[in-house]
């Protein structure tokens, strides 16, 4: 069992953005390599090794060893989510037709990445075209309805209008990777021993994953990025940081550069909560994972896991 500090300082690698600097065919050469295959594409040798098992951990998924794409790794979450803010930030309110296109663009985005970085388990393309639309219908409901509920709600509501984003953008989140993950809770994931045998699959786990990967990348990485940047704004302005009468652009620049910041650091630390890989009791799953004989005869399996997904 690792630390939290351990998890950290993997997940801090494995989010670094310099890693999406190498190709496909890099990644590729790079993962053949660590596993004792020979590679026809000798530039990715020119690395040490840490490096390429710092790019493999990045770019490999570690049940279906597909290369994910660039722009849905965990890795990409921040650097492609600032362009992101940017054209919310300075979206007109009054603009309507301009705001449901953002909020659809970016609830897209992350069920991409919430699939790309699945706990292993295939959909057909029936079923994803379905959870898709359900993933992004559902979540950009809440993110643009919550808020207009809550603020022709009651006046105390309106008193906490700072948690108000927080909620949307939670719920939104939540409600996208439940639906973009549903096979992983209605079928369940792959269960497997220490040895990697794979014994399965069960709802048990297939829940728990996406439930601990809703708690950490769906609730805590927004909620870190819209409550943190307004707290150091309000900190320059009140030691005098920054001047008063700030150039808007300027200011529009910081703001996305701390909420770059915040994400960036964010991201990892919450990922670090829970191990990447969920260790269950075998007598907590289902019943046809109870007694179930080790591979060598060596008695009964105990201990079965489960990737959990990012």
């Amino acid at each position: 069992t690792t630390s939290y500090f351990e998890r950290l300082k993997y997940f801090i690698s494995i989010t670094d953005p310099t890693t999406l600097l190498y190709s496909k065919n890099e990644v590729e050469a790079a993962r053949d390599f660590l596993r004792g295959k020979k590679s026809d594409d000798t530039t990715a040798l020119q690395i040490n090794i840490s490096k390429m098992q710092q790019i493999v951990d990045a770019a490999v998924h570690p049940v279906t060893n597909e290369v994910i794409p660039r722009l849905f790794r965990m890795s990409a979450i921040a650097p492609v989510n600032i362009p992101i803010v940017f054209a919310m930030l300075s979206c007109p309110s009054s603009n309507i037709a301009g705001t449901v296109f953002l909020h659809v663009f970016n609830q897209s985005y992350n069920s991409a990445c919430n699939y790309a970085n699945r706990s292993g388990s295939k959909q057909s393309d029936r079923q994803l075209l379905t959870a898709y639309v359900l993933a992004v219908s559902s979540a950009c409901t809440f993110a643009l309805g919550l808020g207009k509920l809550i603020n022709s709600g009651p006046i105390f509501l309106r008193k906490y209008s700072f948690i108000i984003p927080c909620l949307a953008t939670s719920f939104a989140n939540v409600s996208n990777i439940c639906f973009t993950r549903s096979d992983e809770i209605m079928s369940g994931t792959t269960v497997f021993d220490h040895a990697g045998n794979s014994f399965g699959v069960s709802k048990v786990a297939g829940l728990a994953a996406v439930l601990q990967t809703a708690i950490t990348r769906c609730v805590m990485v927004p909620c870190s990025c819209l409550l943190l940047p307004p707290l150091f704004m309000s900190g320059l302005q009140y030691f005098r940081c920054i001047p008063a009468a700030m150039n808007p652009r300027a200011k529009l620049l910081l703001e996305l550069g701390i909420i770059y910041g915040s994400l960036q650091a964010a991201l990892p630390a919450s990922l670090a909560i829970f191990p990447q890989v969920i260790e269950f009791n075998s007598s907590d799953l289902e019943i046809e994972f109870r007694n179930i004989a080790k591979p060598d005869g060596g008695g009964i399996i105990h201990k079965l896991y489960a990737n959990k997904g990012l």
